[in-house]
């Protein structure tokens, strides 16, 4: 089946908004072939792949949706990123934050349509990018298109930011945004991603916990050696293995004096609204294959996911590893470890005192290198615009929003909420098995309409608002 052939569904709650749900359905096939168009564009950040190509093809695409002002922002070894205005009639200003590039697609035999095709297949559209996150731009852009087309005009100015490196730790994005702070003035952010949960209900999230990410290196003889000569001969992997050991222990504790220091505890409103999001846990353990969470008791278990900094070991390399036996005294050992953080935590003041920590140890010899660092952000649960974007998502879909005070994930929300002092909030067409980061990502075509039509829904009223 190609773009051309796929029928759009019917919308739920077609009668809220007639004539959104009629401008929607009048926009589809080119929603549809521009979905596609740009999923076949590889853009994997962490490969630099297709980067310049997919930002020059996103770029073209605003101009052919009639935006005012296009432009490809550029920073020194820095991936472009893509801006664009549309003009509006109202006084308020929506800014739309996303990204096009993509994780890298292997392992490419576990996928069963090849990653760079955007095929349709069973209801869904599949394809590297389609859920996290160029499905969303496409149906914020296809939205703008059809109120356009509808009304002649937007009911507001529009703007669009969408960066390069969303998945490698949007490394210069704190730049972006503070040599053109002036040019993303707007008075609300609806920020990359979102979807539909198992029950239908739309979700929405309200922040973003932090980042501190970095390796750590162990060297022991100049190149591998026999085994044999363990007996004399410094072991990186034990040495490494030890100083993980040291930062982390078995109860679950990150060790390094001051790292919970400063941590800003939820609000009452935030808790209140956590325990409005029904969860679980029961469910989630199983789907992950697990007896048990790592925290006793469902509750604190929630507690920690939502609230909680974390240190987990994201890989480790060291020696032989293939199939087999081999003898042999590794000459380098490497981590790679992520810290989730939390609000009144910075990455930096992180990094520093895990680097204090590890000398005062005596493993001043482990190298550590800084791959990236995010600060956690989170908008007001009773900030007026949350209540709008939720009031739209249910008068869209028909079921009650389910507001999700953080995401346990991270993400450069920070720098655009700290710079611009706006309310941002996640709402996005991707669904509980959309596969982002995983072999066969996918969105279903029927989550793609309704994601235009909720985003038609809130930019005519955000505009009156």
């Amino acid at each position: 089946m190609t773009s051309a052939d796929v029928p759009m569904p019917k919308l739920l709650q077609e009668d809220a908004a007639p004539d959104l749900a009629a401008a929607v359905r009048r926009e589809w096939p080119q929603a549809v072939a521009d979905l596609v168009r740009l999923v076949r564009q590889p853009s994997v950040a962490a490969q630099g792949v297709g980067m310049e190509e997919c930002a020059q093809l996103t770029a073209a695409i605003f101009r052919e949706a009639g935006a005012e002002t296009v432009e490809i922002w550029r920073l020194p070894d820095a991936a472009p990123a893509v801006f664009a205005e549309f003009a509006g009639g109202g006084d308020r200003t929506l800014l739309f934050y996303n990204h096009y590039d993509v994780q890298p697609a292997e392992p490419l035999e576990l996928w069963s349509t090849p990653p760079w095709e955007g095929a349709v297949r069973d209801g869904r559209l599949v394809g590297r990018g389609v859920s996290d996150d160029k499905g969303p731009l496409m149906a914020r852009i296809a939205a703008v298109r059809a109120l356009r087309r509808l009304r002649g005009e937007l009911p507001c100015r529009v703007k669009f930011l969408v960066e390069g490196e969303e998945e490698i730790g949007s490394v210069h994005f704190d730049t972006y945004v503070e040599a053109y702070k002036d040019r993303l003035r707007a008075d609300a952010c609806i920020w990359e991603f979102g979807g539909i949960d198992q029950e239908g209900h739309p979700e929405l999230t309200l922040g973003l916990k932090g980042l501190c990410y970095v390796e750590l290196e162990a060297h022991g003889a100049k190149r591998d050696q026999h085994s044999s000569v363990g007996a004399i001969v410094p072991n990186p992997a034990w040495r490494l293995v030890w100083a993980l050991n040291a930062i982390k222990g078995p109860d679950g504790r990150v060790n390094v004096p001051g790292f919970y220091d400063g941590i800003q505890p939820p609000t009452e409103a935030e808790r209140e609204a956590v325990r409005r999001v029904p969860w679980n846990p029961e469910r989630m353990r199983q789907n992950l294959g697990i007896a048990a969470f790592t925290v006793e008791g469902d509750d604190a278990a929630r507690e920690a996911l939502l609230f909680g900094p974390t240190c987990t070991i994201c890989g480790l390399d060291s020696g032989y590893q293939g199939p087999g036996p081999k003898t042999v005294l590794p000459a380098v050992a490497r981590a790679k470890v992520d810290f989730r953080l939390v609000p009144g935590q910075d990455p930096h003041d992180i990094f520093r005192k895990v680097r204090a920590f590890l000398d005062e140890r005596g493993f001043g010899d482990v190298q550590m290198k800084l791959l990236s660092a995010e600060k956690a952000y989170r908008t007001p649960v009773d900030d007026p615009f949350v209540q709008l974007v939720a009031a739209t998502a249910e008068k869209a879909y028909g079921k009650p929003a389910r507001v999700h005070v953080t995401s346990a994930g991270s993400g450069p929300m920070y720098p655009l909420g700290h710079a611009l002092g706006i309310p941002m909030v996640s709402a996005g067409c991707g669904y509980w098995d959309s596969r982002a980061h995983a072999p066969d990502e996918n969105i279903r075509i029927s989550d793609y309409a309704q994601g235009i039509y909720h985003m038609a829904i809130l930019l005519e009223e955000f505009g009156r608002a």
